[in-house]
């Protein structure tokens, strides 16, 4: 029953914080949108990332066809790819067939664009209950710190800057870490194991038809579902290896789920290894003067760069390592020690794991999502995700982070001493992640800012927050005719730093269940 309202408070809550800092603009508005009238600062379409995926709903839902219109590629400029006479944006197609239904639901409404956006946050919410349960059940931390993981994930974290709007960081989120849970209940080896194993193998597929690099990051739950689909059996003095046939209907669902894309890619790429992220992209044809030259003229023209845009593989180099790495975890624009310095704690949580010998093949799969995405990212040429806010490509790690934390501080010795230290690091990081929901993702690198005469961190973010400039469609729509955005954000902070309080030095006290057990019927639950 605890584990019952526990889920409940986290999603009504988590709904709470979504709803009023989820980005939007009243009506549908087609024509305006696609003539780029919603490109500016703090609005739902001030980036590629944004105007991509959304250009090809509406082709979808205007045509019947994923292929862009003349003004549909116009309003993704410039993430767009070419292709045998039409445009598509660079991003994997997997966002834009999940977010039709949502906009033809929100369309009757004037709500087609919020409501796409919202199922950005309703799956950011699952997403939360599946993290919650891998804290309760697999790493059986006290009800309180399983609360607590999910929560430093999606409100003290850049990660919660991405759950209102069209990225596909929390789809993958959820995507991969239901996936792990599902592979653990294929442990069990239930009369339920086909049906663990089918959902892994699903997720799979539809995690990399959401975003490329998935295929990467995805892998260690792969791994983790062979290394339970074997097991080992004595006979006399040898070990004989049994498989388990359930893990083929794994790969059966993923070949499944992987058909529809290469059918995809193939339709409209004519290949089914091809990939969007792959085309020749419309700056080499305006810098090239091909724009509105035939196919045939502009294949012979740029025969060697289609070629070579063929490799995506080649967007990632071990050579980017250093600086990337460096970029990623301590800079001033993208670190996530600047963003979210609660998340470096989980080292903490880690090493604890290991010192006090309680590492085992869960732990490990954890560890490895970890490293394959800092290794993965820390591999790409542009680490700062383009104008960004925080190190986007690094919500997975993060999520990862996050259980590590609520173990550190729900484990071991000086737990008070270690929440006291930890509230001050909770408080900032909510603090720097409100201000980039609140206003805006368009951070510029650095380089550029330098370049541009402006600020390249939170800092740019703060001078929005203090000119009122948001993109948050409740604020705007409603709460904007009766309290200043500071107002809205810090009533907001307040329910935020209420919530981390209560759940680090109040719950605590009304824990019955022993630190490290979880009692039978809970884990049932």
């Amino acid at each position: 029953m605890k584990t019952f309202f526990a889920i409940l408070f986290l999603i009504l809550f988590s709904a709470g914080l979504y709803t009023t800092t989820l980005r939007g603009i009243y009506g549908n508005n087609e024509e305006k949108i696609l003539a780029k009238g919603y490109d500016y600062e703090a609005s739902p379409f001030e980036t590629s990332h944004e105007r991509g995926p959304y250009a090809h709903v509406l082709a979808l839902a205007q045509t019947g066809q994923y292929a862009l219109t003349e003004a549909g590629g116009k309003f993704a400029h410039p993430d767009v790819g070419y292709h045998k006479g039409k445009f598509f944006s660079f991003f994997a197609p997997g966002i834009a067939y999940m977010i039709l239904p949502f906009y033809k639901l929100g369309y009757p409404y004037n709500l087609s664009q919020v409501f796409s956006y919202a199922f950005i946050s309703l799956v950011s919410i699952a997403a939360l209950v599946f993290l919650f349960l891998i804290a309760r059940q697999i790493l059986k931390l006290p009800l309180w710190a399983s609360l607590l993981a999910p929560l430093l994930f999606s409100f003290s974290s850049f990660a919660w800057s991405y759950s209102g709007t069209i990225y596909q960081h929390h789809v993958s989120v959820f995507l991969i870490f239901s996936a792990f849970y599902f592979a653990w209940r294929f442990k069990e080896n239930s009369k339920a194991s086909p049906l663990w194993a089918l959902l892994v193998g699903i997720n799979y597929g539809i995690a990399f038809m959401l975003d490329y690099p998935n295929a990467i990051l995805f892998l260690p739950v792969g791994v983790y579902l062979f290394i339970l689909s074997l097991k080992f059996v004595k006979e006399e003095a040898r070990y004989k290896i049994e498989f388990r046939p359930s893990f083929i209907i794994a790969i059966l669902g993923f070949a499944a789920i992987t058909g529809l894309h290469f059918w995809h890619n193939t339709h409209y790429f004519g290949s089914p290894f091809r990939l969007s992220g792959g085309l020749i992209g419309i700056r080499e044809l305006e810098a090239r003067g091909l724009v509105g030259k035939t196919d045939s003229e502009v294949q012979a023209a740029l025969h060697s760069e289609i070629k070579s845009k063929e490799n995506v593989v080649g967007f990632f180099t071990e050579e980017n390592l250093p600086r990337s790495f460096g970029i990623l975890i301590g800079s001033t624009d993208r670190g996530i020690a600047l963003y979210s310095p609660i998340m470096l704690l989980g080292v903490f949580g880690i090493l604890f794991y290991f010192v006090k010998k309680k590492w085992n093949i869960e732990i490990s799969i954890l560890v490895a999502l970890l490293g394959v995405n800092l290794f993965l990212y820390s591999s790409w040429g542009d680490p700062w995700g383009g104008w960004a806010f925080g190190p986007r490509y690094l919500i997975p790690a993060t999520t990862v982070l996050s259980f590590f934390v609520a173990s550190f501080l729900s484990q071991g010795k000086w737990l008070w001493v270690k929440r006291i230290i930890a509230l001050p690091l909770i408080a900032y990081s909510s603090a720097v992640a409100l201000l980039g929901v609140l206003t805006t993702n368009a951070v510029p690198p650095k380089v550029e800012a330098l370049f541009l005469g402006g600020k390249w961190n939170f800092l740019y973010n703060w001078d929005l927050f203090k000119a009122g400039k948001s993109g948050s469609f409740a604020f705007n729509e409603y709460f904007h005719k009766y309290i200043t955005l500071e107002q809205y954000g810090y009533s907001i902070y307040a329910c935020v730093f209420v919530v981390f309080i209560l759940i680090l030095f109040v719950f605590p006290i009304f824990e019955k269940t022993n630190v490290g057990k979880v009692t039978n019927s809970e884990s049932a639950q």
